[in-house]
């Protein structure tokens, strides 16, 4: 199951369900705030949290990616 790198999509969007959840995220300026909201979320286990930086925080290029596939999220839900 943790093999799959869309789990972590899947729990991003678990995440940004809730109205609560994305205002907090939102509300966030850097991307290591963003980044530590998600990987210290309550759904976030240990190995979804290694699996998110092994294939996103490797490179700039990925780390953009993962903002922009939660914003994209984001905007989906709104």
């Amino acid at each position: 199951m943790y093999n799959d790198p869309d789990i972590l999509i899947t729990k991003v969007q678990m995440i940004m369900e809730s109205p609560t959840e994305r205002a907090k995220y939102q509300e966030l300026t850097s991307f290591q705030e963003k980044l530590n909201f998600i990987k210290n979320h309550f759904i976030m286990n240990d190995m979804a949290v290694r699996l998110l930086e092994r294939r996103y925080l490797l490179s700039e290029d990925k780390r953009d990616e993962l903002m922009r596939t939660v914003d994209d999220i984001i905007a989906k839900t709104d």
